[in-house]
């Protein structure tokens, strides 16, 4: 963290955390919780058919308290995008690159509420078991199910509520090039959604912004052009 001064001048920078578990990949995006709080996640790492301590997790650190993060969830491979939606609940997408019986996993779309466990490595997708890693029925029925799932590899690098729909999601697709609409059906304290495609064509959609006119910015890493998309 740094200082930034009233002109957008930057102030000396400090470490706040180090060493955090980590899997080799990139780590995603921070978010700033409602209550100015700041939400991260580590990415999952394995140590034997387990996660390795502190990986694959939602923590929430205190900006006042920063040397004691609080974990949120668990059992997340990569976290990797997060947002809240205009309730206030949170949204998480899910990039799972571990082989799992002998197949790429999917990637996810993910509603967490706190304490969630959603499995990982034992269980993927929507309570699968990854029965070469120790995963049964018994235990991924007691974990949190994904809301959607993309098709393997899909790379969800972005995720915001739809400015312009309730109970809406659009998720960037990296590696498809597509930004998916997934409008969720609630249930319980959970939900489901099928994902369609909202924007195709792009090449290696990153980030996905809503400005407070409801006009969504999409950034397109391949090009580096950012994208303006309005409601007529």
């Amino acid at each position: 963290r740094a200082p930034l001064d009233a002109n957008g001048k930057i102030g000396k920078m400090e470490t706040v955390l180090a060493n955090l578990p980590f899997n080799g990949r990139s780590i995603g995006t921070l978010t700033v919780t409602p209550d100015q709080q700041l939400l991260y996640e580590t990415s999952g790492a394995r140590a034997g058919n387990a996660a390795a301590p502190g990986s694959a997790a939602l923590w929430v650190l205190d900006p006042a308290d920063p040397k004691n993060p609080r974990q949120l969830a668990t059992g997340l491979k990569g976290a990797y995008a997060h947002t809240y939606d205009q309730a206030g609940r949170l949204w998480t997408t899910e990039i799972a690159d571990d082989p799992v019986n002998g197949m790429a996993p999917p990637d996810e779309l993910n509603w967490v509420v706190a304490g969630a466990d959603f499995g990982w490595p034992q269980c993927y997708g929507k309570q699968e078991a990854a029965r070469d890693l120790g995963g049964t029925d018994a235990f991924c029925q007691k974990t949190r199910s994904a809301v959607a799932i993309f098709p393997p590899h899909a790379t969800p690098t972005s995720v915001v509520a739809s400015p312009w729909e309730k109970d809406t999601l659009l998720v960037a697709l990296w590696a498809q090039g597509v930004v998916m609409r997934v409008p969720v059906t609630l249930q319980g304290d959970n939900a489901t959604g099928t994902p369609e495609p909202f924007i195709s064509g792009l090449r290696n959609p990153q980030h996905l912004f809503v400005l407070d006119d409801h006009t969504l910015l999409i950034s397109e890493f391949s090009t580096g052009k950012i994208y303006k998309i309005s409601q007529k």
